[in-house]
């Protein structure tokens, strides 16, 4: 099944009998306008590619200036695709559409999308004349059958750069050792679910089960006779002389001694027999718990071992294995460390690379088809790190400081607190690779502040109003009102895209956590911490929505992924280049903390504060 959201998908749903080839076709002809169209034939395009490598594409000369070519490479974390990148990546989604990509991925939801990436190079033609091409890559890998590639038709290994190491390999040591792992985990299953393992189990019960019960009725016979014995004393006493008494008392004490005796005889038998019935269920659990164990190191080899198949190549030439990168996790099948690989290999020198998604978003994930999407960090960051060296590479831009101290507007302040309108492109505490913040300049400003100062956060692309504490007594009250929800706060965002008419507010309930493998990415789990918004729809114009967002709690990116996910508003904010994309029409992320109010924490008054909405 195809899985490009086109006016092709929406044919063959309502017309199945409608042949998928020649309706893409058409429309591919349409979109040709002079270029070379992807509904071309993959053998034609085949001969257009470099003679000695079928997965480079080239790029005629006429479509494109050499003046206008990057001159350094882009930051790969954090780009905007240039225009070269951009044309070889529209020629692969015609591709992908006309040919009806089938994603069958590794997973078991095969209607999955996955990331596309292309590699704008420059290699050496037949007359060693400097031209231009291009590689593709997916990330992940393609289901494969008796050896062979899940896609249609010629697409295959001679189309996508291959993956580094290709675990799939038939008779390798990782199918050999799945294989492994495999019957092992069969295994386990079996000795979890042995007729035996549950009657020894139930055996354990019911002998502990009675050994309580014959322990419990004796310590109960033993209280009921020393409280005999206690009548008999009394009632003996007043009639009997001293000797007499003495004799009655010792027989007394050696009736109780005698009862301790059977007490610690019975429970040395307990003791036998529970031993005994727990030695037969040990034996099988520590079969079970070995053979686990067993399985967990030899899972633990395997992967080491495909980590070190995994040997990078960078312009230098220089290798370096997975192992060293990720202790305990890995990479190496995302399409970029793919592209720049091959492009390594055969000597190819990088020039431009773009990433988009193809297909439909993971339930958790906000992807978006046919959108861009820079290198995830969390794992190809330390691998493209090491694969880039030696090239010229643009600086991460975040780390850029546009702003000054003269961009902070302070809107109030008194000898307790502080109220500034931080502007977008401005952090609020300093981060990793950059100082410069809004706690910076107040810290310098107020020398003699205590405390952690910043009450609260607004993201580095959003704007708004920012509450700063003076000393530690104000910042606890005002944190206070926080944490009961006291303090009312209202964004403005403009949504890229029009909600139903019928849709004008309502709370969006969407528990998040941090996307470990794509940082600083949030991610809707189950397993996250709730996270509840509130939404008023302002305005709908022109295909854009204007509306107020109010946080109920103030989770990481909430604001951004409540609009942008398909279980909540499924219209991203307007120049969200994470969770959406770009927009020319404006340069900046369209939310803005607009209004506070909060209770001064010593005079007692309700302050409010708004700040213009600078979009």
């Amino acid at each position: 099944m195809a899985l490009a959201v086109t006016a092709i998908s929406a044919a063959m749903l309502f017309c199945p009998a409608i042949s998928l080839v020649p309706i893409a076709s058409t429309i591919a002809r349409k979109k040709c306008r002079g270029r070379r169209c992807a509904a071309v034939s993959l053998a034609t395009c085949r001969q257009e590619a470099h003679a000695g490598d079928p997965m480079l594409t080239p790029i005629p000369a006429d479509r494109y200036h050499e003046a206008d070519l990057p001159k350094v490479f882009a930051y790969p974390h954090c780009y905007e695709p240039h225009p070269i990148a951009r044309l070889a990546a529209d020629e692969l989604k015609e591709q992908l559409v006309t040919i009806a990509l089938h994603l069958d991925s590794e997973t078991s939801d095969d209607n999955i999308g996955k990331m596309m990436g292309v590699l704008v190079v420059r290699y050496c033609g037949d007359n060693n004349d400097r031209r231009l091409g291009y590689l593709k890559a997916h990330s992940g890998t393609m289901a494969r059958s008796s050896g062979t590639s899940s896609f249609p038709g010629d697409f295959g290994r001679d189309f996508f750069c291959p993956p580094l190491y290709d675990r799939f390999e038939e008779g390798g040591f990782y199918a050999r050792g799945e294989q492994e792992l495999n019957e092992m985990t069969k295994l386990v299953e079996r000795l979890e679910h042995d007729p035996q393992r549950k009657k020894r189990s139930d055996e354990l019960a019911a002998v502990r089960e009675s050994c309580e019960s014959r322990l419990s009725a004796y310590r109960k016979h033993s209280k009921e006779m020393q409280k005999e014995r206690r009548s008999i004393r009394q009632q003996k006493r007043p009639h009997l002389n001293e000797e007499e008494f003495c004799v009655v008392d010792e027989k007394l004490k050696q009736e109780g001694a005698a009862i301790q005796r059977e007490m610690k005889q019975l429970k040395s038998q307990i003791k036998q027999e529970i031993q005994e019935a727990e030695s037969a269920v040990r034996d099988i659990e520590k079969r079970l718990e070995d053979l686990k164990d067993e399985r967990r190191k030899k899972s633990g080899h395997l992967q080491d071992e495909l980590f070190d198949r995994y040997v990078f190549l960078n312009i230098l030439g220089e290798t370096q294995s997975l192992l060293p990168m990720f202790a305990e996790s890995g990479a190496g099948d995302c399409a970029a460390p793919k592209l720049f690989q091959h492009a390594f290999a055969k000597g190819y020198e990088p020039v431009a690379m773009a990433e988009f998604w193809w297909g439909k978003s993971p339930a958790n994930e906000v992807r978006r088809h046919d959108l861009y999407y820079p290198a995830c960090r969390g794992k190809c960051q330390p691998i493209l790190g090491h694969m880039l060296r030696g090239m010229d590479v643009e600086a991460n831009p975040m780390d850029d400081v546009s702003k000054s101290e003269s961009d902070l507007e302070i809107l109030y302040e008194d000898e307790y607190c502080v109220v500034v309108d931080k502007p977008e492109g401005m952090l609020s505490a300093p981060g990793r690779n950059q100082f410069f913040s809004v706690h910076s300049i107040v810290k310098e400003k107020y020398p003699h502040a205590t405390g952690p100062l910043l009450v609260h956060r607004l993201d580095q692309s959003t704007s708004g109003l920012l509450l700063i504490a003076k000393d530690k007594d104000t910042h606890k009250a005002l944190a206070a009102q926080f944490i009961d929800r006291s303090i009312q706060k209202r964004y403005i965002a403009l949504l890229n895209g029009e909600l139903a008419k019928n849709n004008t507010k309502g709370r969006i309930s969407l528990p998040l956590a941090p996307d470990y493998i794509n940082r600083p990415m949030q991610m809707v789990s189950q397993e996250g911490k709730p996270a509840q918004t509130i939404y008023e729809v302002m305005e709908v114009v022109d295909g854009l929505t204007r509306v107020h967002l109010y946080p109920v709690t103030g989770r990481t990116h909430q604001l951004r992924v409540h609009a942008a996910h398909i279980q909540g508003l499924d219209c991203p904010i307007v120049g969200d280049d994470i969770y959406g994309q770009r927009d020319d029409r404006f340069s900046r992320l369209c939310l803005h903390a607009e209004y506070l109010q909060f209770t001064h924490p010593v005079t007692q008054k309700r302050m409010t504060f708004t700040a213009p909405t600078p979009f």
